[in-house]
């Protein structure tokens, strides 16, 4: 079974309702298998600091349905101004890391699209005055 994972943008207050009515978001990127696990493992790697159970505190949980089948947790505000600064070159090592990490376990070339979509997504939403959200459905 696999795990639905969409990012996107949204305004803190309509954060919750991309459950209901997603294809009224706009801007927003389709993956499958990454939950707030792997983004925190993400943004550990990004400020160069050991993961730690703590950091998933970083991604707070908006909605819970289904007994955890439908979640949705918004990314930390530093981030997405972090992941909005990445370099094509920051980028490439970042991809490289996160790729290697244990929860991924994948080619950099698996993952490399989702870096592109955070890094388009977080710029967007910086620049608009929004968030960045995950949804995840089971």
């Amino acid at each position: 079974m696999s795990v639905l994972s969409d990012i996107y943008i949204s305004r803190d207050a309509e954060a919750v309702k991309y459950d209901t009515a997603p294809d009224t978001f706009t801007e927003r990127a389709q993956f499958t298998g990454m939950t707030p696990l792997e983004y925190s493992t993400l943004w550990a790697i990004m400020r160069g600091v050991a993961w730690q159970a703590s950091s998933m505190r970083d991604f707070p949980c908006l909605l819970q349905k289904d007994g955890g089948e439908r979640l949705v947790h918004g990314f930390p505000p530093a981030m997405l101004t972090a992941l909005g600064q990445l370099t094509p070159e920051q980028i490439r090592e970042v991809v490289g890391k996160w790729a290697a990490t244990e929860e991924l376990a994948c080619s950099p070339a698996d993952i490399q699209p989702v870096i592109e979509a955070l890094v388009r997504l977080a710029r967007s939403a910086t620049a608009s005055g929004r968030g960045l959200y995950l949804w995840n459905c089971v």
